[in-house]
C-alpha cells in the first residue's frame, strides 16, 4: 500500500469546510490506514522524498508518521510523483492513494500518468477559489549597483482573483524599512512599483519585498540580494589613439579601464581583463591570439574591431573574418528589444526611429547571435559563445564606414557588452528548487570548500570549478527561503537569497471533470474529492471494504428475540 500526500505549500488553502487543503487531506491519509488490517505495510511519500520512504512501515508506525509531516518547500510535478510510486517491486500490485490539490502549475500534464498494474485513488481536494498575490518579478533599473550612482528597485506585483485595494506593500533594506507603497491592482492583473535607492547600502545588503495576503500567506515575504559590483577591468588594444572608446568607459565608477598601443601591451594586465578590446589592430600576433583565446576559455569577453583599409583577414579562435567588398551605407534595424542583450536598456523601440548608417566591410561564418543586424539582412554586431563571449562588428568605428559611435544607441551597447563582461552577474534571487546555481569566482584555494551559511546552520553543497564560475549542485530538500551567506574560510563572499517557487503561488487546479477526462482510459483507477475524512472513509468502507454488518445483526438479534417472547407468551 502506497500514500502520497502532497504537502506544498499551496495546500495552505482553505477548503469549503474551512480548513486548510493540508489538514483536509491529512485527516483523509488517517483514514485509509484505518481501512486496512494491522498487517498491512505502507510506504508514505510526501514533496520531500525522503531516502527510503517508499519503504513498508506498520499502520501504527505510518500513522505516527503523518502527525510529523509539516509544509515542504518543494513542489514535484506529476510525473516524478508517479515515478516515486512505482519505485520497488514492479511486478508488486498494491493499492495507491495519491492526495494532492491538483494544482496545474506544478502537477503538470496528467496525461503522463500511464500505470494498467496498479489500482489508484486520487484523492482531490476541493479548495476555495483561486485567489493570491505574489511577487512576480524583482529587477534592479541600472542592472549594477554602484556606489554613489542613482539606482532603483522595480517590483511587479501579480494578482489571482478579484480586485485588490489598497495593498501595503514595504520594502526593507538590511531589517529595516526603505519605503512603502500602497495600490491597487486590478482582477487578474498585475503593477508595477518603484523603490529608490536613496542610501543605506552596504557592499552586501538582504532586501525583502512584505505585504499582507489570507489565507494564501506563503509567498507574502519575497527576499533578495543587493550585492554592490566591483569594477569591471577594460583593457584596449588600439593602434590609432583618437577613438571613441576611451569616450565610453573611462570617468565611470563601474569601469576600470586601461588602454595599450599594440607596441605596448602589458600582458599581466591583459590577464586580469573582463573585456579586451582589439581596436583597428591591422594584424593579431600570435601572443596577442592567444592570450585572447586564453581569456575566451576562461569564461571573459572579448570585443573585436576590425581595422579598415587593405586589411583583408583575421584569423583567430578558431575564426576567419574576412573583407568584403566596401558597399553603401545602409541603416541598422531596429534592435529586438526581447533579445535578453537588450533587456531593462529600451522599455519599447518604435519602427520610425533613426537608426545609424553602417558599411558592413567584413563578415564571418553563421553560427554567430546577431545583436545589430543592416537593413539588407547583414549582421553589423554579434556574439560567438565560446565558454566566454567574443563580440564581433563588421566595420571600424570612424566615419568614413559608420556614424554608429555618434549614435544614442552607442553607449548602451557598449556599457551592456562591458556589463555581461563582469563578475557580478548572479541573479537577485533563486528558487529553492533549484537544481544547481553558478557564481563568477577566481577559484577555489586548495583544500577549502564554499559554504552557504545561514543563522539556523550552514550547507557545504557540492562544487566545482568550471572557468571562472563556481558551480554549486544544491540540496534543494535542505534549502528554506531566506538570505545565505557564501563563505570561504570565514570570509563572507556575497550575500544569496532564495524563495518558494513561483509556480507554487499560482493556485489554478485541475477541475475534477478535467482529471477524469484526461485519465478516462486509465484501468483500476477511482477519482474522489476529498469533502471530509468521515465522508470519505465511508465511501471507501462501503466500495472496496465489507460493510459493517454488525449493526444489522445486533438489530435483527433483537427481532427475533422479541419475537420469540411474544411466541412464547401468547401461543
Amino acid at each position: 500500500m502506497a500514500i502520497y500526500l502532497d504537502n506544498s505549500n499551496s495546500l495552505s488553502n482553505l477548503t469549503v469546510n474551512d480548513v486548510s487543503g493540508f489538514n483536509e487531506i491529512l485527516s483523509v491519509a488517517q483514514e485509509i490506514t484505518l481501512l486496512y488490517s494491522s498487517e498491512t505495510k505502507f510506504s508514505l511519500i510526501t514533496n520531500d522524498f525522503l531516502p527510503g520512504s517508499h519503504i513498508g512501515r506498520s499502520k501504527n508506525k505510518t500513522s505516527e508518521k503523518l502527525t510529523e509531516i509539516e509544509y515542504s518547500n518543494l513542489s514535484r510535478n506529476g510525473k516524478e510523483i508517479f515515478s516515486k510510486l512505482r519505485a520497488g517491486d514492479p511486478n508488486e500490485i498494491k493499492d495507491v492513494f495519491v492526495l494532492t490539490d491538483f494544482q496545474q502549475s506544478t502537477f503538470g500534464d496528467l496525461s503522463l500518468f500511464k500505470d494498467s498494474i496498479n489500482f489508484y485513488h486520487l484523492v482531490a481536494t476541493d479548495l476555495l477559489k483561486s485567489k493570491n498575490i505574489s511577487v512576480d518579478t524583482v529587477f534592479l533599473t541600472n542592472p549594477f549597483l554602484v556606489p554613489n550612482q542613482k539606482n532603483s528597485v522595480r517590483v511587479r506585483i501579480k494578482n489571482q482573483g478579484s480586485e485588490i485595494n489598497d495593498l501595503h506593500v514595504k520594502f526593507l533594506i538590511n531589517g529595516r524599512q526603505s519605503g512603502t507603497s500602497s495600490i491597487d491592482i486590478g482582477a487578474n492583473d498585475s503593477k508595477e512599483i518603484v523603490f529608490e535607492l536613496t542610501g543605506g547600502l552596504t557592499k552586501l545588503n538582504r532586501c525583502q519585498i512584505s505585504f499582507e495576503d489570507f489565507p494564501i500567506s506563503f509567498d507574502n515575504d519575497y527576499y533578495f540580494a543587493l550585492n554592490q559590483a566591483g569594477k569591471i577591468n577594460i583593457v584596449e588594444i588600439f593602434d590609432t589613439f583618437n577613438n571613441p572608446i576611451s569616450q565610453v568607459y573611462k570617468n565611470n565608477d563601474l569601469f576600470n579601464f586601461t588602454s595599450f598601443h599594440l607596441e605596448n601591451i602589458s600582458y599581466p594586465v591583459l590577464e586580469s581583463a573582463d573585456l579586451i578590446i582589439i581596436n583597428g589592430l591591422p594584424t593579431l600576433e600570435n601572443g596577442l591570439k592567444a592570450q585572447i583565446e586564453k581569456q575566451l576559455e576562461l569564461g571573459k569577453s572579448v570585443l573585436f574591431i576590425p581595422k579598415g583599409g587593405e586589411f583583408a583577414e583575421y584569423e583567430f579562435a578558431g575564426l576567419r573574418i574576412i573583407k568584403d567588398s566596401v558597399g553603401v551605407k545602409t541603416p541598422l534595424n531596429v534592435p529586438d528589444v526581447a533579445n535578453p542583450f537588450y533587456e531593462n536598456i529600451f522599455e519599447s523601440l518604435s519602427s520610425d526611429t533613426q537608426m545609424p548608417l553602417v558599411s558592413s566591410i567584413y563578415n564571418w561564418p553563421n553560427r554567430d547571435i546577431t545583436l545589430l543586424r543592416t537593413k539588407t539582412g547583414h549582421s553589423y554586431l554579434s556574439r560567438i559563445s565560446h565558454t566566454g563571449n567574443l563580440y564581433l562588428l563588421a566595420s571600424p568605428l570612424t566615419s568614413i564606414y559608420t556614424n554608429f559611435h555618434q549614435h544614442a544607441l552607442f553607449v548602451p551597447v557598449m556599457h551592456r557588452i562591458a556589463e555581461l563582461s563582469g563578475s557580478n552577474n548572479q541573479p537577485l534571487a533563486y528558487s529553492v528548487d533549484e537544481t544547481n546555481i553558478s557564481l563568477t569566482v577566481d577559484s577555489i584555494p586548495s583544500g577549502q570548500l564554499y559554504k552557504l551559511m545561514k543563522e539556523d546552520g550552514e550547507l557545504i553543497p557540492s562544487q566545482r570549478i568550471k572557468a571562472n564560475e563556481l558551480l554549486l549542485d544544491m540540496p534543494k530538500y535542505l534549502l528554506s527561503p531566506g538570505y545565505y551567506d557564501l563563505m570561504l574560510g570565514g570570509q563572507r563572499i556575497s550575500a544569496l537569497a532564495f524563495n518558494h517557487s513561483k509556480k507554487e503561488s499560482e493556485l489554478k487546479t485541475w477541475p475534477i471533470e478535467e482529471i477524469e477526462a484526461q485519465l478516462s482510459g486509465i484501468q483500476h483507477l477511482q477519482i474522489y474529492q476529498s469533502q471530509d475524512a468521515r465522508a470519505f472513509s465511508k465511501i471507501m468502507k462501503e466500495k472496496y471494504h465489507q460493510r459493517e454488518l454488525w449493526k444489522y445483526a445486533l438489530v435483527l438479534s433483537l427481532i427475533f428475540l422479541f419475537a420469540e417472547s411474544v411466541l412464547l407468551r401468547f401461543l
